[in-house]
């Protein structure tokens, strides 16, 4: 199955979107989450020829308040909302979740409690795993941002990351830090059991320019 992997483009249509079996978009594809940028997203996902088309929404999606109105008109191009969401596709299951930590007054957020709860009782068995946010640790710092001299701060979820080290997904991907795009390899513990791919598909880096594009990885 080839996979091809976007987020963050903030209304930013400037880029070729690869062929592939199924297209994800991992949130952040406005900038406030306003009607004329929904209407643009929704014409954008119904032009896609890929025979599946997931997504799930961002921080800067501010329409959370009226998601399920959202869900509807969106998945009325043929494409799948996987906030919260199962779904099979060829033998492999896909989650989505949109919810990242709580950072200024942005949308789909939780505080950490509310996460350690959230995946704590997310599904078991799950082959493709896609959040907004990136796991603790994982293709999640900014050029600049350390807590010393020399480290950088890690902004990612930390029963996100306990959660795909429990699951051991076949690949999880994301956004969110734009400074951060790119694929690194999750190894497991223990040497049969499975590796996590792991994507951050930002297209846009920290000052909104495009410099990045999709990627696409076989499963």
């Amino acid at each position: 199955m080839k996979i091809c992997i976007i987020s963050d483009n903030h209304s930013n249509y400037d880029f070729e979107v690869p062929e592939a079996d199924v297209l994800i978009h991992s949130g952040d594809f406005s900038y406030q989450g306003k009607l004329d940028e929904m209407i643009k997203f929704r014409s954008w996902l119904e032009k896609q020829p890929h025979k599946h088309k997931l997504f799930i929404y961002g921080n800067h999606e501010r329409m959370d308040k009226q998601e399920l109105y959202w869900r509807d008109f969106l998945e009325e191009t043929g494409a799948t909302c996987l906030h919260s969401t199962e779904l099979q596709i060829d033998g492999l299951k896909f989650y989505g979740s949109s919810y990242t930590p709580t950072f200024g007054n942005w949308a789909f957020m939780m505080d950490d409690e509310q996460r350690k709860r959230y995946w704590q009782n997310a599904p078991y068995d799950v082959d493709v795993l896609v959040t907004h946010g990136p796991p603790h640790g994982l293709l999640d710092t900014v050029d600049g941002l350390e807590i010393e001299p020399g480290k950088l701060e890690h902004l990612g979820c930390i029963h996100l990351r306990n959660y795909i080290e429990r699951v051991k997904p076949k690949l999880a991907c994301w956004g969110h830090i734009h400074d951060s795009y790119g694929q690194m390899t999750l190894k497991a513990w223990e040497p049969n059991e499975q590796n996590t791919l792991c994507v951050n598909a930002s297209l846009l880096d920290e000052q909104y320019k495009m410099v990045n594009k999709p990627i696409v990885i076989e499963l």
